[in-house]
């Protein structure tokens, strides 16, 4: 069933490429997922200036959690054409798909602005949070207790850790725009990272509209 819908949005990607074609234009649908901060914070740049370049292209991005399948799973599955998310040396891109990594962020350690004793205050959690590229790091952290709130996304967390009610270890990305009630510290050199990357299938990187999309987003790297 996957493979079927992957060959038949193919040929009608194909079909709209050949109709940009004639009138000198690249056009056609551009199905895009993402994690929740990627389509935030990382994708509207990109998006803007694919749209500025090729207003024939109909983009369109769904957020889908990282955890699972995850954006990776969307684009096997046939129902998007271009996945953002946490690929790299660690957490490598699926077999059948084809990609890159865009960025590698750092974690910090996130808590209240002037707390006398941070690490003392309960743990802030989502389920995305902690993947195979922080796991090993995470348990030989003793000074980091089970998460004893747990919502549902990044933004949640920093809204409780801003409210004063926890601490947290999260993605750089996730805080983009914190609050001046929250403090931002280093883990020092050992800190772990995660990349972030995209995905696509081997015949649809050969298409048009996801061709433009990854010039775009390779921007990201410089």
């Amino acid at each position: 069933m996957a493979y079927a819908r992957r060959v038949l949005h193919l040929l009608d990607a194909m079909a709209a490429e050949v109709r940009g074609a004639e009138l000198g234009r690249t056009a056609g649908p551009l199905r895009i997922v993402a994690f929740r901060s990627a389509a935030l914070h990382l994708l509207p740049e990109p998006l803007q200036r694919l749209r500025e370049r090729h207003p024939g292209i109909d983009a369109r991005v769904k957020v889908v959690r990282e955890v699972g399948a995850g954006t990776a799973g969307e684009v096997l599955a046939g129902r998007a054409d271009v996945g953002i998310g946490t690929f790299g040396p660690t957490s490598p891109i699926p077999a059948g798909l084809v990609g890159d990594v865009l960025r590698e962020e750092p974690y910090a350690f996130v808590h209240p602005a002037g707390h006398p004793e941070p690490r003392s205050l309960p743990l802030v959690d989502w389920v995305e949070n902690c993947g195979s590229y922080t796991r090993r790091w995470w348990g030989e952290q003793d000074w980091i207790p089970r998460a004893t709130v747990e919502t549902e996304d990044d933004g949640a967390v920093l809204s409780m850790v801003s409210a004063g009610h926890g601490m947290a270890i999260t993605p750089e990305l996730s805080l983009t725009g914190a609050p001046l009630s929250v403090e931002i510290t280093d883990l020092g050199p050992d800190r772990p990272f995660r990349s972030i990357g995209y995905v696509t299938t081997p015949e649809l990187a050969g298409t048009a509209p996801v061709r433009a999309l990854i010039r775009e987003l390779r921007q990201l790297k410089a």
